[in-house]
């Protein structure tokens, strides 16, 4: 089954951590990674959550996940919005979510992945439910 993680999960599988699953595919989405790049290469402002997670790695760790994040490896998968868009648009009458929870109910609907999330979202949590997608918290 393939399984669909978060930002804050990405770091740690980009830092050389194990996916929840570790033999099953892993995949992203678009806006989860482009806000990991934008947390860990455009932070000017106070640190965040993410920028956090990423500073605290130790160096050596930190240089190699830098390296990952710059150039994403290809045993994560990030699915085109090519590809969801016209799903975005019919799960979109469906689910009122922002824009980052719509890609990520598309993505999992798309790939049929389970999602593992590191923080609770109610409403996206509800809206994977309904599309029969399995949701975990991972602290």
């Amino acid at each position: 089954m393939t399984q669909l993680v978060d930002d804050r999960l990405l770091v740690t599988l980009l830092a050389g951590g194990d996916p929840p699953r570790p033999r099953e595919p892993v995949y992203t989405t678009g806006y989860w990674y482009v806000r990991l790049c934008r947390a860990v290469l455009g932070s000017a402002g106070p640190a965040g959550v993410l920028s956090t997670s990423f500073a605290a790695l130790p160096s050596e760790t930190r240089t190699r996940a830098l390296r990952a994040l710059l150039e994403l490896p290809e045993e994560i998968g990030v699915e085109s919005l090519r590809t969801l868009a016209p799903l975005i648009g019919h799960l979109h009458q469906r689910h009122r979510l922002n824009a980052l929870g719509i890609e990520v109910l598309a993505a999992a609907v798309h790939l049929q992945a389970d999602v593992y999330l590191s923080a609770p979202s109610p409403r996206l949590e509800e809206a994977l439910r309904t599309e029969h997608r399995l949701v975990e918290l991972v602290p």
